[in-house]
């Protein structure tokens, strides 16, 4: 059972079957590549250069940055992936190519989500906080959010919130963290909550908007 796992709503229930509950985030990771393609797909081509309020970047940038990801050798990845939660620039990154246009944006993720989905080693968990945060910003773009599955929010949200910097640890510290539209919590103590794309936001630093208390009643209702 993955580590996040003991903090979700499906292994906090003893009467249920665990038996499919796994640590291979192949199949998320390649639903939430899907589900971006979608999204571009089903937009003009002016959404192409489209900016969240939050974020410098545009789609493409998003698009390209998270392709290019997906293209870095395993453990180059690794090694960007922990330079950054430590705080630290490492070597200079290398350049993201552009994607040329929307559709071949779309046609790209679809093709490495059947990558993922075919290759025989499972996916690790950057992999899939990388596609998630992707999607958060790419649907704040567009101006309608991109569904994510629960069990893949709830585990880049973990992950986020453990290796989070020191100032998003401080508005967490003692506190627990309750998705009001997945079904997840994550941690102990009095509960703060927001969809799920709001406290993906949040931990993964983009824009400045924390989560609120939780309202009496609220996490019953």
């Amino acid at each position: 059972m993955p580590d996040f796992a003991r903090y979700l709503p499906l292994s906090q229930r003893s009467n249920i079957d665990e038996r499919g509950v796994t640590s291979d985030r192949r199949e998320p990771t390649a639903t939430v590549l899907r589900a971006i393609a979608s999204a571009l797909r089903a937009v003009g081509d002016e959404a192409w250069s489209a900016r969240a309020d939050d974020d410098a970047g545009t789609v493409a940038d998003a698009i390209a940055e998270l392709i290019a990801g997906f293209d870095r050798a395993p453990a180059r990845r690794a090694l960007e992936s922990a330079q950054h939660a430590l705080g630290m620039s490492g070597r200079t990154p290398s350049p993201v190519a552009p994607v040329e246009g929307r559709a071949d944006a779309a046609a790209a993720l679809d093709t490495r989500a059947v990558a993922i989905t075919d290759r025989p080693q499972p996916t690790r968990l950057v992999e899939l906080d990388d596609a998630v945060v992707a999607a958060v910003r790419v649907g704040d773009a567009l101006g309608r959010p991109i569904a994510v599955p629960a069990l893949a929010s709830g585990a880049v949200a973990l992950r986020r919130a453990t290796a989070a910097p020191t100032p998003i640890r401080a508005v967490i510290a003692g506190h627990s963290l309750h998705a009001t539209d997945a079904a997840w919590t994550i941690g102990h103590g009095p509960a703060l909550v927001g969809t799920a794309d709001e406290l993906i936001r949040f931990l993964a630093g983009i824009g400045r908007q924390a989560p609120r208390p939780a309202r009496r009643g609220e996490l019953n209702a």
